[in-house]
C-alpha cells in the first residue's frame, strides 16, 4: 500500500493566493473591469485579516465573468496566465520537496479551494497526476460561471481527500501532509507527519502546541 502527500497549493507551492495573482492578470490584460477586481480585492483583504472565513460567497460572484466563454477560451487565458506570470510564483523550495518524495515512489496529491482549472496546470507542471480543486461548471463546451457542488474548503477539502485516499487504496499511517492555514489544521491531523509551511498565525500557534515542523519558504525568490 503506498503512501500519500497531500499538498495545499496557495501558499505551499504557490506564494501568495492564486485567484488574486490572476484577479491581478484579468485585470491587466483588461478581461475583468476594476469594479469587478476592487470589490473581490476587498474581500481577498478580509480573508487575509481573518475577518471572512468562507469563501464560497466570494468565489460565486468571482467566476461569473467567465459565463457564457468557450471552454477552450478559458483554457487559453489560464495557459497564458500560467506561463506569463504563475509558474514565477511556485516556491522552489517545494519542488525539491516534491522530488524528494517522488524519488520514495510516494502519491502526490494536490488539494485546493481554487478553481480545477489553476490545480491541473500547476500539478502538470510539476508532475503531478492527482488533484482536487473546486469545479467550475461548463454546459455544452461552455462555462456557465457557476460553481459545480462544492467548493473545496475546510470540511469538504477533508471528506474530497478521504475519498481519494479510500478510492486508491492509500495509507495515512506513513503520510504527509503540507498546509499553510488554519483552515486546513483538520487537513493536517490526517497525516502521520504534518508541516506547517510558510503558516498563518494561528495555524503557528498549533503546531508550536504539537511539536510539528514548522517551514518558511523564501517568499522573495520571484522579484
Amino acid at each position: 500500500m503506498k503512501e500519500v502527500v497531500i499538498l495545499d497549493l496557495d501558499g505551499v507551492i504557490i506564494k501568495g493566493q492564486s485567484q488574486k495573482v490572476f484577479l491581478d492578470y484579468l485585470l491587466k490584460k483588461k478581461i475583468v473591469s476594476p469594479f469587478f477586481y476592487f470589490k473581490i480585492y476587498f474581500w481577498f483583504v478580509l480573508y487575509k485579516l481573518e475577518i471572512v472565513k468562507n469563501p464560497q460567497k466570494v468565489m460565486d460572484y468571482a467566476f461569473s465573468f467567465l459565463k457564457t466563454r468557450k471552454t477552450e477560451e478559458v483554457i487559453e487565458i489560464v495557459e497564458n496566465f500560467f506561463n506569463e506570470v504563475l509558474h514565477k510564483f511556485i516556491f522552489p523550495e517545494i519542488i525539491d520537496i516534491i522530488k524528494e518524495h517522488k524519488a520514495k515512489n510516494r502519491v502526490l496529491l494536490i488539494v485546493s479551494n481554487s478553481a480545477d482549472v489553476f490545480v491541473k496546470r500547476v500539478a502538470d507542471f510539476l508532475g503531478i497526476k492527482n488533484y482536487i480543486g473546486t469545479r467550475l461548471e461548463i454546459i455544452n463546451g461552455r462555462f456557465t460561471g457557476k460553481i459545480l457542488g462544492d467548493i473545496i474548503y475546510g470540511k469538504n477539502k477533508i471528506n474530497f481527500t478521504k475519498e481519494f485516499i479510500k478510492k486508491n487504496n492509500l495509507n495515512l499511517n506513513n503520510s504527509y501532509a503540507y498546509a499553510d492555514h488554519i483552515s486546513d489544521l483538520d487537513l493536517l491531523l490526517l497525516a502521520s507527519s504534518p508541516y506547517a509551511v510558510n503558516p498563518d498565525n494561528l495555524l503557528l500557534k498549533e503546531a508550536k502546541k504539537r511539536n510539528w515542523p514548522v517551514i518558511i519558504f523564501n517568499k522573495d525568490f520571484n522579484k
